[in-house]
């Protein structure tokens, strides 16, 4: 992966192996069949890769049955989320927001957002 990085020009900082992080955090939103909304989760996850730490990955993202995602590796999900929340705030991406974090070596995901949810974290 470093290799690639030095062809491509990418920092290695965010180019970590998956094996130095210990957590998947992902940002779900539903949204509605539109190029617009497809649009805005690149343009969430272009900010969301210029803003967060140099320690976490983000790792892509999904897009499909009337949810998007987006997948960030890190080893503190909760402090990784309280950096993104500026970006999601600003991007006006925070009213449908759910967000969860698992450990890589976990299925079930713990519920970051809403806060005040009961429920637990699915990813859809």
């Amino acid at each position: 992966m470093r290799f690639l990085s030095k062809i491509f020009g990418k920092k290695d900082s965010k180019q970590l192996d998956d094996l130095e992080h210990k957590y998947q955090l992902v940002l779900e939103f539903p949204y509605e069949d539109s190029e617009r909304d497809f649009d805005r989760l690149l343009e969430l996850e272009d900010a969301l890769t210029g803003s967060l730490d140099d320690s976490v990955l983000v790792d892509g993202h999904d897009y499909g049955s009337g949810f998007m995602n987006i997948f960030i590796h890190t080893n503190d999900p909760r402090k990784t989320f309280q950096e993104a929340l500026q970006v999601l705030i600003n991007a006006n991406m925070i009213s449908n927001l759910n967000s969860g974090y698992r450990d890589f070596d976990q299925d079930d995901y713990i519920m970051l957002w809403p806060g005040d949810s009961s429920e637990p974290f699915e990813l859809r």
